[in-house]
């Protein structure tokens, strides 16, 4: 919040509010916050708050009193403040240092939950179909999604009603990648995310900007690999194909693709950035590499020419090129 009086009167509400939690997600967050399955316990906390009132008003109270915590806006001690709320054993015996570095994790992973639910069908479909138990309601009266609920002692999102909040969601993970960024201002799989963000929304600039701060800075191979293919990504749109090829080709260089063959995809990259160059022998020779050295990625690519009439037409003329499909596919190009 901009407005200090207005912050700390929510923190005051906070204070005196009395909620009841479910036991289930308490677990999940707890999971969460100590980093076990993050993933898995973010989808799960993330079905829960979105019909369980009670719940997410809790997780939104832990933000807020952490966040001001950040911001000097309220005094005193993180851990302190956080006894007053219900579910206090989460933070038992912590630090407020690292209660903050706990919560930015959670955060992430709710942030990115959050924008996956927004841009992935299959995420949004398993969060849809996630049971949620809701047995605990505030003055022991139950809301009306708890009350149907009581039937089987679980509900579900309704998928229809996660996919009409599309924009909604994607701007809330956000917002929640934001808020672990102002707890955790370097970190990278954050920041990764929310350059993710930013290009869905069409802020290429910005993306551009928090992939280079990971690319830049971050001390682990994995962060600045994933920069380097999102910056390369960015100036193909651009059609800067030459700077492009230089980020995929620092990928291959760092070695990140012996120590990890998921990353092998970047030699397809590189060769779709020779062709927009017209150095089709250049591309010719990446696709032998590809073809002896990583023949999974020459089955990816094969589906993805398919989808890419023009690309495929131009390596289809190139007779280094063709043979190099042909050679693992005779009838490849008559498909």
């Amino acid at each position: 919040m901009s407005d200090r009086s207005g912050f700390l009167s929510a923190i005051r509400n906070v204070r005196s509010s009395n909620r009841l939690l479910c036991a289930g997600f308490q677990r999940d967050l707890s999971a969460l916050l100590d980093q076990e399955l993050p993933e898995d316990a973010a989808r799960r906390t993330l079905a829960h708050m979105e019909v369980c009132t009670d719940c997410g008003e809790f997780f939104q109270a832990i933000r807020l009193q952490a966040l001001a915590h950040r911001d000097l806006a309220v005094p005193g001690s993180l851990a302190k403040r956080l006894r007053r709320l219900r579910g206090q054993d989460l933070f038992e015996g912590l630090t407020d240092s690292e209660i903050i570095r706990r919560l930015a994790s959670a955060l992430y992973q709710l942030g990115k939950a959050y924008v996956l639910l927004a841009t992935d069908d299959k995420y949004l479909l398993s969060v849809a179909e996630e049971p949620v138990v809701i047995d605990s309601f505030r003055n022991d009266e139950a809301s009306p999604v708890a009350e149907a609920a009581k039937q089987t002692g679980a509900c579900t999102c309704s998928m229809e009603l996660l996919k009409s909040r599309t924009d909604d969601n994607l701007a809330y993970g956000r917002e929640l990648l934001e808020e672990a960024l102002r707890l955790k201002p370097k970190f990278a799989e954050a920041l990764l995310y929310k350059g993710f963000v930013c290009q869905v929304q069409g802020e290429f600039e910005a993306a551009s900007q928090s992939y280079h701060q990971v690319f830049l800075r971050s001390e682990r191979l994995t962060n600045r690999a994933h920069a380097a293919i999102q910056l390369g990504m960015l100036y193909d749109r651009a059609h800067n194909y030459s700077r492009a090829l230089r980020m995929y080709r620092w990928v291959l260089a760092s070695g990140i693709v012996h120590r990890k063959p998921n990353f092998a995809f970047v030699l397809f990259n590189i060769v779709v950035e020779h062709v927009s160059l017209d150095d089709l022998d250049a591309a010719a020779e990446m696709l032998q590499r590809i073809r002896l050295q990583h023949p999974q990625v020459m089955e990816s690519a094969k589906k993805w020419l398919r989808d890419s009439p023009e690309l495929l037409s131009r390596l289809k003329e190139h007779d280094p090129c063709r043979s190099e499909f042909e050679a693992s596919e005779p009838a490849f190009f008559a498909a």
